[in-house]
């Protein structure tokens, strides 16, 4: 019995953990975040559950049915902590990837981003934008490994200038080989 209420007890500490993350790190831009809201939901739900279950057992009447909706409650919500810090994880890679392109990319145009590319290749720190739906693996893997250019997101936002940046890297390598 005191084995069940330790594992609970850390699954329900790495639970609060991560939400607490993801609260800190929550898109700014949504209003709602369901993931969010359900995983506090049943956090809280579970944490009621076990301490009830707590207090019976101290007077010694085992009721398991509190316990077992205690660890679905926490699974659950488990889910959803680690669903949400997952996307969380991918939009700040992102945002920290393009965050030195955000100027470039409110353009349509691809001239203000043709300077941005000079610059990067003067410094040798190109980027690949990756396109989400486009995967070339052979060609990622080729200018990662070989012409150590970094690979940036593919859960970021598309912008157009990111399709001009590209363009530019695979003229760029098209030349070089």
């Amino acid at each position: 019995m005191q084995f069940k209420i330790k594992i609970i007890s850390i699954v329900f500490a790495i639970n609060t953990i991560l939400l607490i993350l993801n609260i800190k790190y929550q898109d700014e831009t949504l209003s709602v975040v369901q993931d969010l809201t359900y995983g506090k939901l049943f956090l809280f739900f579970g944490f009621f559950c076990f301490v009830f279950y707590l207090i019976i057992a101290k007077f010694k009447k085992a009721f398991n049915v509190l316990l077992i909706f205690a660890t679905i409650a926490f699974c659950i919500s488990l889910f959803f902590n680690l669903r949400l810090a997952k996307d969380n994880y991918d939009r700040i890679q992102c945002n920290e990837g393009i965050s030195e392109y955000f100027e470039y990319f409110e353009y349509d145009s691809c001239e203000k981003i043709k300077k941005r590319f000079e610059y990067d290749l003067i410094n040798r720190q190109l980027k690949y934008f990756l396109d989400p739906y486009n995967h070339d693996l052979e060609f990622e893997e080729k200018i990662r490994n070989e012409k150590h250019i970094e690979l940036v997101g593919i859960s970021c936002t598309q912008f157009t200038s990111m399709e001009c940046y590209n363009e530019l890297v695979k003229n760029y390598i098209k030349k070089s080989d």
